[in-house]
């Protein structure tokens, strides 16, 4: 800082103090000068217990609030869901709250369709006056809702005369519900205790990436890993991924093969259990009866795979068995939920690891057949004033719906949103809604769970939770209007009592029931079902499979640049769309890595590049969902789902090249080990004396504390949530697709997904790769300024203002974990806020890397220096 600008701030600073008091007036522009009331504490962190509300999972977070602004998201220990832990999703969702693109206040279209802003009290009024004007039916479409806004949302609707529609989720998993409703009498989805099973069989279901709940299904896995007891997971899928290469055994089917896999297993099951409630035989008859070989060809397994199968599930005293993803969204996906679910009552899971006790709240959520419906009514000028609130069915219900031009049919739309979705642009009057970390509300994600949301800031902008809007409209123009809040806090009173809402407050959850549910199973509904079940003898390649993103799940995350800059795990591949292919497909027509392909399907085509991707059959190619507009998509005849598998399309070359940024050096080991467990690499002794490695360094010496970094790579499964939290704890900027083609890329942590030729169905594993604080770094040695260091506490360090960016320690490093800033990133002005005042913003020409996290390190030396200790492990 130069003298000039030193006595500008001291003058700012005197002046302040001054006019504070004269006044009195304890503001938040100088909390750094004047202590406030509220007991905040100037740079010192305070944590607020709320909730995730990227996905509908429920995961329960822990925020970060430093001098009045939130500045990370950690999971919550000891919440019933996630356990302390958080996706990559969750961790980037913060900037979600500061980003740039936000609704700020109310709008209304225009004749000419510009958009004008509005106060609330005439959007009210417009609302209001629509809805009273017509004899039309209004109806209310939103997002997943549960809790005490889930109640709300059915009073508004009976006192206003509005119809609830389904609730809209891309992926509802109506398949898996149907088939629990046939065949107990409960359209839900059950818990599936993972970490209480000794083998779990897994169908479909990205379990560590999309499926239901992916970091409670993560934690279970790590937990189960850990027991005592043996625990065995096997993998079926005819695609790959992420959860796939994480299980002990994979096993890749053919595409749609999945009913004779299933009608193979009840068949050797309904042998073993001759007797007692859970013999199926006379249930199972009408299934395919072939031999063993017969069922092998169908599935594209061996007779000994399959019998591997069959015989690690009837030999497990606690099996589990879960189907879902790809294999419940296709043409057979409601009889792949069936056969599981009947399966799973056969092997006596229900009730043991299938629990409904514990079941996914998913009651009002409906699937794509419902929008179907809306649409034909929207078609016949049948709705009046139309609300929309939280979810964007124009941005992924198929074009065949024609959703689009029939919303433009209702009389008003009011979208009810954050960002101006494509839902949101037809929309009439949009109303700006508080994001949860600056509401109040509550969620009950499963039976027996209530979890909180609680504002951890004041509302950034002229927004509302959607609890305000729909007290408001509750209400007629110039009376009172409750606050949702007190609302909110009236129905937790007089469900749990005030010690039980302030428990709530507290903990950021509480468990309201642990009442067992037990189901009986429906029999001959089940058996007639069977009947009808159309196993086909063939089908159509090339097959393409639409996914789901780790990053951005259905699609809604993608405005996320966090979430664009983070490397997907299996390809590396951070910004842009591409379609993956398998290597023998690849090699049949000649293509080579990241030449474009023009791939055509019923109803429409896309052009993209190609990635290899080891692991995929021949034939088998995948894109991930809204990567790419228009997004194949259609609606299974039975279940209402999404389907995900598309047969026979056409794959074409331009003769083109994209360049796609695909930041992994190298999928394979080469033979160096990288991996412990393979290869001849570090782990071998070599070069030294009687099993000591020779070294001109002398040792070094730590006085009180050594730092270091154990990661499990037998519990690591690639999610790339460590990834992302280090992007938001250490300011690490986001730089944008282009400089990723240059190899520019800053971030302190990659995964690096490792597949061998000769095991390349399986994979070889994940390996987070960050600075490794050699206890004798090679790059210590060849900085000519001394800026990066071996500190007495066995940190590698680095002093960012004496670097003057010569680059040697990044020639050096072996493990390519530096980054140089080639230059000063700037973020929007909105996302400067959620920079961590903790961390230093470094400036161009400057190496940096992973610290170690020394300010989480330095802020746990405060605390043990002033309780007179040290530093607790």
């Amino acid at each position: 800082m130069n003298r000039r600008d030193f006595v500008r701030l001291m003058g700012l600073a005197t002046g302040a103090t001054f006019l504070d008091s004269c006044t009195g007036n304890d503001e938040k522009i100088i909390p750094y000068l004047v202590p406030p009331d509220d007991g905040t504490i100037p740079g010192v962190a305070s944590y607020t217990q709320t909730s995730c509300t990227e996905c509908p999972a429920g995961c329960g977070v822990s925020a970060k609030v430093m001098d009045y602004q939130v500045g990370k998201l950690e999971g919550l220990d000891g919440h019933p869901i996630n356990g302390g832990a958080l996706c990559m999703r969750g961790q980037a969702s913060l900037s979600r709250l500061y980003h740039p693109h936000r609704l700020t206040t109310p709008l209304r279209r225009g004749e000419g369709g510009e958009l004008r802003e509005i106060s609330w009290e005439d959007a009210f009024g417009e609302i209001r006056d629509a809805m009273s004007s017509t004899q039309r039916k209004h109806v209310f479409l939103s997002e997943k809702t549960t809790g005490t806004l889930s109640s709300l949302i059915d009073r508004f609707c009976h006192s206003r005369n509005v119809e609830r529609l389904p609730e809209y989720e891309l992926y509802s998993h109506s398949a898996i519900r149907q088939a629990n409703k046939l065949l107990f009498g409960r359209a839900e989805i059950p818990a599936y205790k993972i970490d209480e099973a000794d083998f779990v069989l897994t169908i479909g279901a990205d379990i560590l990436e999309t499926f239901v709940s992916p970091v409670s299904y993560s934690k279970q896995f790590s937990r189960a890993k850990r027991s005592d007891g043996h625990f065995s997971w096997f993998h079926v899928e005819p695609h790959v991924s992420l959860t796939g290469l994480q299980a002990e055994e994979r096993f890749n089917v053919s595409p749609g093969s999945e009913l004779y896999l299933l009608a193979f297993l009840l068949r050797r099951i309904s042998k073993v259990t001759l007797a007692g409630e859970h013999h199926i035989g006379g249930i199972v008859e009408p299934l395919p009866n072939l031999p063993d070989r017969g069922f092998a060809e169908k599935c594209g397994l061996s007779v000994e795979q399959l019998n591997r199968i069959a015989g690690a599930l009837v030999s497990a005293k606690h099996p589990l068995v879960i189907s879902g993803g790809v294999s419940v969204t296709q043409d057979s996906g409601g009889d792949v939920a069936v056969l599981t679910s009947l399966l799973q009552w056969a092997v006596g899971m229900v009730g043991k690891t299938v629990d409904f006790s514990l079941s996914e709240n998913y009651a009002n959520v409906g699937s794509l057949r419902d929008i179907e419906r809306i649409a034909s009514r929207l078609d016949r000028s049948q709705i009046g004033v139309m609300f929309i609130s939280s979810v964007d069915p124009l941005d992924s219900v198929p074009d065949s719906v024609g959703f689009a031009d029939k919303l433009a049919k209702a009389m008003l739309r009011v979208g009810i949103g954050d960002f101006t979705t494509a839902s949101m642009e037809a929309c009439d009057i949009l109303l700006p809604m508080s994001h949860s970390l600056e509401s109040w509300g509550d969620a009950t994600p499963r039976r027996g769970l209530r979890t909180v949301i609680q504002p951890v800031i004041e509302p950034r902008f002229d927004t509302r939770t959607t609890g305000d809007i729909l007290l408001a409209l509750m209400v007629a123009t110039g009376d009172s209007v409750q606050r949702y809040q007190k609302y909110l806090f009236d129905v937790w009173n007089s469900e749990h009592g005030e010690a039980g809402s302030a428990k709530l407050l507290t903990d950021g959850y509480l468990v309201t029931s642990k009442k067992k549910v037990s189901v009986s199973l429906n029999g001959s509904d089940v058996r007639g079902r069977i009947g009808r079940m159309p196993f086909r003898n063939s089908f159509v390649k090339p097959v393409l499979y639409v996914t789901p993103s780790i990053r951005t799940f259905d699609g809604r995350s993608r405005d996320l640049p966090l979430l664009n800059e983070i490397p997907d795990p299996l390809t590396t591949i951070s910004w842009g769309a591409w379609i993956s292919m398998s290597p023998e497909s690849v090699q049949e027509m000649g293509i080579s890595e990241t030449e474009e392909v023009v791939v055509s399907y019923t109803g429409g085509s896309m052009r993209l590049p190609v990635k290899i991707q080891p692991g995929l059959a021949r034939g088998v190619s995948m894109v991930q969902r809204k990567t790419v507009d228009p997004t194949p998509a259609e609606i299974e005849a039975n279940s209402g789902e999404v389907v995900s598998r598309f047969e026979g399309v056409k794959i074409e070359r331009t003769g083109r090249k994209i360049a796609l940024p695909i930041l992994s050096g190298s999928m394979s080991q080469k033979g160096r080990g990288v991996i412990p467990g393979g290869g001849n690499g570090h782990g071998d002794e070599h070069g030294g004396h009687d099993g000591k490695h020779a070294t001109l360094y002398p040792d070094n010496r730590y006085k009180d504390y050594r730092w270091g970094m154990a990661i499990d790579l037998d519990l690591c499964t690639g999610c790339s949530a460590c990834v992302a939290a280090c992007y938001v704890e250490n300011n690490v900027p986001v730089t944008g697709g282009e400089l990723h083609l240059n190899g520019r890329e800053m971030s302190w942590i990659r995964i690096e997904p490792y597949y061998e030729p000769e095991d390349s169905q399986d994979g070889s594993g994940f390996q987070p790769m960050l600075c490794q604080h050699c206890a004798n770094a090679p790059c210590e040695t060849v900085c000519p300024v001394f800026a990066t260091y071996h500190s007495e506490e066995g940190l590698n360090a680095q002093i960012y203002n004496r670097c003057v960016g010569t680059r040697y320690c990044a020639n050096n490093c072996p493990y390519k974990v530096r980054r140089f800033n080639w230059f000063d990133f700037d973020r929007p002005s909105d996302l400067n806020i959620t920079r961590n005042p903790e961390v230093s913003v470094r400036g161009r020409g400057i190496m940096e890397k992973c610290s170690f996290c020394v300010q989480r390190i330095r802020g746990a030396r405060d605390v043990a220096k002033d309780n007179g200790r040290k530093i607790m492990d």
